[in-house]
């Protein structure tokens, strides 16, 4: 070092130069800043994520649980339904069984009716000097399905398969409207409205009414 400099002067020149060290140091690590918050914030979001991932995956363990718990029960309560639904449906067979054996036999007691008011119309007829033939269409206009079905319905006007049940559930109405589908189809429904008259062809004795099948308690016929 040459004689005669300034003492004072060589001390702000050495502490110019760590501070210009120093501000160069902070200057690299500042640029650092931008990067480290992204990274930062990268972090908190993804310890947040395994954090609801992790909380969720454990409520779900405990729902699939439960969810294994509660289906072991279905087996028997699916069973135990089942035998309360053959039991209504059986019934409601025994009813549409009844009301078909009732159809059958207003058809016998219409035909009685149709045979004895065309040989008192053929008979007037012969007496009157007139073709009996004519009369045998009228009077048959006045028998056949429509009158058997009057004449069901005149002996309980109010009938329906579920009077005075509660439907205003909709799931009860379901299962009720559901089982009726099996009971009565619409297909059965017209192929009942000839029961009457073929039945009354075949066999126009009145038989002894049937007995309708026992139920066992595990709701299938004995």
């Amino acid at each position: 070092m040459l004689k005669g400099l300034d003492p004072h002067i060589e001390e702000q020149l050495r502490r110019a130069e760590e501070a210009e060290s120093e501000v160069n140091r902070l200057g690299s690590l500042a640029a650092e800043a931008p990067r480290l918050r992204i990274e930062l914030a990268r972090s908190q979001r993804r310890n947040e994520r395994n954090g609801n991932s992790q909380t969720a995956r454990e409520q779900a363990r405990r729902e699939i649980a439960a969810a294994k718990e509660r289906q072991a029960d279905v087996p028997l309560t699916l069973e135990t339904v089942s035998k309360l639904v053959y039991s209504l449906y059986s019934l409601l067979k025994d009813v549409d069984a009844h009301r078909k054996e009732a159809l059958r036999l207003m058809g016998i007691v219409d035909r009685m009716d149709y045979e004895e008011a065309l040989e008192a119309g053929e008979d007037e007829q012969k007496e009157m000097g007139r073709d009996p033939k004519g009369i045998e269409y009228l009077i048959a206009s006045r028998h056949g399905q429509p009158r058997i079905k009057q004449m069901v319905d005149d002996l309980d006007p109010d009938f329906n398969f579920l009077r005075n049940c509660d439907l205003d559930e909709p799931l009860r109405r379901d299962v009720a409207n559901f089982i009726m589908a099996h009971v009565v189809s619409p297909e059965r429904a017209n192929q009942d409205r000839a029961t009457a008259s073929a039945a009354v062809s075949q066999d126009r004795s009145i038989p002894q009414p049937t007995q309708a099948p026992a139920i066992s308690p595990n709701g299938s016929p004995e």
